[in-house]
């Protein structure tokens, strides 16, 4: 199960937080190889079962590889792990922030494009 959150983007539109957003947790939710459109879309499933310290790291890294390619404004900041003692499952919490480096060359592609 994944918990997404989102941090830093209070200067932004309210209506791009919220597709983003969208975009993000659907794209965690899915498991890979199940869209049919594209089966690339998701995040692999093989790390599951896997040691905690590995699976978290396994997870950061698909999600990151995943987010340049289908959400490139947003970058993951961190992945921490939460038991549940009630339902003794494993919880990855994924803390997603703005990418400012996409930002940036967005800025300088239109500034580029006025000249």
């Amino acid at each position: 199960m994944a918990i997404v959150q989102f941090v830093g983007f209070d200067y932004m539109s309210t209506s791009c937080v919220a597709e983003i957003k969208r975009n993000v947790t659907a794209l965690i939710e899915t498991p890979e190889g199940s869209c049919p459109g594209d089966r690339s879309y998701g995040i692999p499933q093989e790390f599951i079962g896997m040691p905690p310290d590995i699976a978290r790291n396994l997870a950061a890294l698909s999600v990151i590889e995943k987010l340049e390619i289908y959400e490139p404004r947003v970058e993951l900041r961190e992945v921490t792990a939460k038991a549940s003692l009630e339902d003794g499952l494993l919880k990855s919490i994924y803390l997603i922030g703005p990418n400012t480096k996409y930002e940036a060359e967005s800025e300088e592609k239109e500034d580029a494009d006025e000249e």
